[in-house]
């Protein structure tokens, strides 16, 4: 049973269309397993309605239909195409209906009649109905393609639209409770933010026996899971993966991943477009208040998970084939703390959004200078700094020191400004000060799921 954490967000916003009493065409999307399925199983405890979803073709489709509507009818109807459907749920009067149609860019890519029929039937009289429809799927890409670009047969027929998102810590953590402090972060950099990850996770196996049993495993549920999306995501899955290893690996500038996964650096921005807009698998940054900068731009894998499986199992794919699970686990356990690391720095700036009254937020860097966080707040200027240590030893006052001394290289009014200065410590503090702001695990473990 997955549990279900928060999305009151996403809860309140199928509230409002639902009481709307208008007609409502919604567009909801999302990766595969981040929840929308459970989303609406929960939605429709309060409201009811009928949820089929498209498994193979749009026959198939129309018969569940003839099915579901027979319990609101009271007799089976007989659908022969879109566009009976379309006419038998503009004519359902009476209590507002809902209803779901689940992993429709399945038909919508190999039936264009399917939208182009919904196109008529709304503009004729769907729109004058109670009907709330959802078109909801798992393909990212296609969704925005099919359902919101302006080429779309329903583009500007649509009345909503939601796109959910994988947990932040705060919420991903009500998973992992069971865990120690240390080991919810750990799990968090594994699993990520994914509901359905998280869910598989046994609370009474340790850590490392949960990344065996399902990540690395003969037959574990998840040891294929990036191969599957992206086969199912992109045209050249090989391609995708050569550069999200080179990624894992380090490389973070356009030239690096080109030159470590073996492509040119004329044909790798496409393959960045749709990793970084489609799949939202990676994420381009840049120093604080430069954004756009030719040649400022770092490139991250976004996605815990794959960044744990492009970093640990592609590239000993062939201990993982020949079953020397002993020594990738030993990898695994010697690394962990290194991988941690690099989320632990977005776990804190969660909480540095949170708990400083700032405007923007981000890394900076210049030569060899870098801060893990800075805040800026313009009236009356404001910067907060702050650095971020995964460590298994307390954090002293050289790091203090350090930040301090970085921060004066920071340009922005720095005549004028007013400086803070934050510390996040996996382990504690060796001194006590009130220069500066010092957050320890207890603290951010704390924070409230409010997604």
């Amino acid at each position: 049973m997955i549990k279900f954490i928060n999305r009151r967000r996403e809860l309140s916003f199928l509230r409002e269309r639902f009481r709307s009493g208008r007609a409502e065409l919604i567009l909801v999307y999302g990766r595969r397993r981040v929840g929308k399925t459970y989303l609406f199983r929960r939605f429709m405890e309060e409201v009811g309605g009928i949820y089929v979803i498209v498994r193979r073709d749009g026959r198939e489709m129309l018969n569940d239909f003839s099915r579901a509507l027979s319990e609101i009818l009271g007799f089976e109807p007989r659908i022969e195409d879109y566009r009976e459907l379309y006419r038998v749920l503009g004519g359902i009067s009476g209590e507002r209906l809902l209803v779901v149609i689940d992993e429709f860019q399945r038909l919508a890519e190999r039936d264009p009649s399917f939208l182009a029929d919904l196109q008529a039937a709304w503009d004729e009289y769907l729109s004058r109905s109670r009907i709330m429809l959802v078109l909801m799927g798992s393909s990212v890409g296609t969704m925005e393609r099919v359902g919101l670009s302006e080429s779309s047969p329903i583009y500007g027929r649509r009345t909503g639209a939601l796109r959910l998102s994988p947990f932040r810590f705060s919420c991903a953590k009500e998973f992992l409770k069971t865990y120690g402090m240390e080991d919810i972060v750990r799990a968090y950099s594994i699993f990520g933010g994914v509901p359905a990850y998280l869910a598989m996770v046994d609370p009474s196996l340790s850590l490392l026996e949960n990344i065996h049993s399902l990540i690395v495993r003969e037959g574990a549920p998840l040891r294929e899971e990036p191969i599957f999306l992206l086969s199912q995501e992109t045209r050249e899955p090989i391609r995708y993966m050569s550069i999200l290893e080179a990624m894992a690996s380090g490389s973070t500038r356009l030239s690096e991943i080109a030159s470590r996964s073996g492509m040119r650096a004329t044909e790798l921005p496409r393959y960045m477009t749709v990793l970084e807009r489609d799949l939202n698998l990676v994420r381009r940054e840049y120093p604080l208040l430069e954004a756009g900068k030719r040649g400022k731009a770092r490139y991250l894998i976004a996605d815990n998970f794959f960044r744990f499986w492009f970093r640990f199992l592609y590239p000993n794919w062939d201990l993982v084939e020949m079953g020397r699970h002993e020594r990738l686990m030993g990898l695994i356990q010697r690394d962990l703390d290194l991988h941690t690391s690099e989320v632990f720095e977005n776990v804190a700036k969660e909480h540095f959004i949170r708990d400083q009254d700032v405007e923007k937020v981000g890394r900076w860097w210049k030569g060899e200078v870098e801060i893990d966080l800075v805040g800026i707040r313009r009236d009356p200027p404001l910067v907060v700094f702050a650095e971020v240590k995964w460590s298994s030893k307390p954090v002293g006052r050289e790091i203090l020191n350090s930040l301090i001394r970085k921060a004066a290289h920071f340009p922005w009014r720095r005549e004028r400004r007013e400086e803070k200065y934050v510390l996040y410590s996996r382990s504690g503090f060796s001194f006590s000060t009130e220069e500066a702001k010092l957050v320890d695990l207890r603290e951010i473990v704390g924070m409230e799921c409010l997604d």
